[in-house]
């Protein structure tokens, strides 16, 4: 792509329709500021206890836990001490009804806590895997299979309960969509480039990227066939995150909250991120909440859906980077 085309994308229609998008967002209603500020607070505060203070790391004390089912237990109930204390705090500051008392909202948000959780957490796919395959290929597998069980546990319910409960609603929770508006998302991409650069020379970021390490061997594979297999795979679990997410969380429950559906999804969002680097988890708030609005504005995933891979991928390409020419 040439320079004279990187500035159209950067200065044309593109960037005006994603700012547009955001000044509708915040002229639709009254968005008190000391609430956004509560909430902001909040999730700092979850985030800094993860981090810093007396090094808790919720990931890491959730996964130790024993039986495995304390662990499904655990972060069920932390997704829903996050998500029903944005709810409450939207409600004291009068900007939602009171929810909790709304029978279908309470069923809709639990069915979505359970999913996330059974997402996050589920694990029995390696048992098939330690059955079907040799033990140095197996380690490639738990990746892969990693990314594919989403599919199972995200899509496929979602799809059922839609066509059960919400069929009526033609949108798919943004996935039945027009793809055509896609490039409005491009600067997105565009505008991550150099911060992405700059990321991948902080030491925690390269431990952790790229998630693909040739030393994962696969049945006499080629390391650039195993690159290609396992970043498609790794590619496509930004999709059932998205339409987790932005599609479910966001627009599958504007009928209850309306614009605010954006700051719950934000904080389970950033809860998401607490097992990955610091820096990577305090993007994931500003990240959540853009391609939050811009979900909740354009009724449309895709773009996400682009600029989540997008990003994915460029962080692997940079940490690659950094480790074979450092």
């Amino acid at each position: 792509m040439s320079f004279l085309a990187l500035g159209s994308l950067l200065s044309g229609n593109n960037m005006k329709a994603v700012w547009q998008y955001f000044k509708d967002f915040h002229k639709e209603v009254i968005h008190p500021p000391m609430m956004y500020l509560l909430i902001s607070l909040f999730i700092a505060i979850l985030t800094a206890m993860n981090y810093l203070l007396l090094d808790i790391r919720f990931e890491k004390w959730m996964y130790q836990l024993k039986p495995i089912e304390w662990t499904y237990l655990a972060h069920f109930v932390l997704f829903g001490f996050i998500y029903f204390g944005i709810i409450f705090i939207c409600y004291r500051y009068k900007t939602i009804p009171n929810l909790f008392k709304n029978k279908a909202f309470m069923v809709k948000s639990l069915i979505m806590l359970l999913i996330l959780t059974l997402d996050v957490c589920f694990h029995y796919h390696t048992f098939l895997i330690r059955n079907l395959f040799e033990f140095q290929d197996r380690f490639f597998m738990y990746k892969v299979s990693n990314q594919i069980t989403s599919l199972f546990i995200i899509l496929l319910p979602l799809f059922f309960y839609y066509r059960k409960y919400e069929k009526d609603n033609t949108n798919f929770y943004g996935l039945n969509t027009s793809v055509k508006k896609i490039g409005q998302y491009m600067p997105l991409i565009l505008i991550m480039m150099p911060l992405i650069g700059i990321a991948s020379f902080e030491e925690n970021i390269r431990d952790f990227y790229p998630q693909f390490s040739s030393k994962l061997e696969f049945m006499n594979w080629s390391v650039e066939l195993r690159a290609i297999v396992f970043e498609f795979f790794y590619a496509f679990d930004f999709l059932t995150t998205e339409f987790l997410f932005r599609g479910f969380m966001v627009l599958g429950f504007v009928a209850f909250l309306g614009p605010r559906a954006v700051l719950p999804m934000v904080g389970l969002y950033v809860s998401l991120h607490f097992g990955k680097p610091a820096g990577e988890t305090i993007g994931s708030f500003f990240g959540g909440y853009i391609l939050g609005v811009l979900t909740y504005q354009s009724k449309n995933i895709w773009g996400g859906i682009v600029v989540h891979i997008g990003i994915a991928l460029l962080m692997e390409l940079a940490a690659w980077m950094q480790n074979t020419f450092n």
